[in-house]
């Protein structure tokens, strides 16, 4: 007796594989968009406050955050004051 398994839908592998091919899709338009380090520190971080874990999301903003305020205190040092 030949049995034949006949699978409907997608398993969880083929979903994050799919799912992956679209998250890199969506990072390539962002970097044909043509964004600055800046930029690009800026939409991580500002898509890591919209995790759902929240332990991702405090592990993740802890790390960019100070990079954000680090480079925006360069740009405040570096600027000429004129009277």
């Amino acid at each position: 007796m030949d049995s034949k398994v006949e699978i409907y839908g997608e398993i969880e592998e083929e979903k994050k594989a799919a799912e992956s091919i679209q998250a890199r899709e969506i990072v390539q338009e962002i970097l044909d968009f043509g964004v600055s380090q800046h930029q690009l520190i800026k939409i991580v971080y500002l898509l890591s406050i919209e995790l759902e874990d929240r332990t991702l999301l405090e592990t993740l903003s802890d790390v960019l955050r100070p990079l954000l305020f680090k480079e925006n205190e360069k740009n405040k040092s570096s600027s000429i004051i004129t009277e």
